[in-house]
């Protein structure tokens, strides 16, 4: 007998686990700004995270980390620096994230507005 996945249980288990891989990834970019490979790491992380998301019926996820997807394009473009401000915004981002997957209906939306 086969057991019936939860997509909505599968999805929040893959993107606790890139949460946490990309919050280890940020706090290698505020060591060392200009890391191999990282930006691209961060950048893959964020990109899967909102991918899913739309997939999974997660909109508001996808919409808001379409913002910080875009934000380490920037950066892998050379149009933006990995700058000690956007690290530590996007390390604020992934609790409002967490929020929004874990307990979608209590997530605060004035707070992404603001770290938006």
């Amino acid at each position: 007998m086969a057991v019936a996945l939860d997509p909505a249980a599968t999805y929040r288990q893959e993107a606790a686990e890139l949460l946490e891989q990309l919050e280890e990834t940020l706090l290698d970019l505020e060591v060392d700004p200009s890391g191999e490979g990282l930006v691209d790491k961060a950048f893959r992380a964020l990109h899967t995270i909102k991918g899913s998301g739309a997939m999974f019926g997660f909109d508001a996820v996808a919409k808001f980390t379409h913002h910080l997807e875009n934000a380490f394009d920037s950066v892998r473009s050379g149009k933006r620096l990995v700058t000690p401000e956007l690290v530590s915004l996007t390390l604020a981002s992934l609790d409002y994230i967490r929020a929004q997957i874990d307990s979608p209906e209590t997530a605060d939306a004035a707070v992404g507005q603001a770290l938006l």
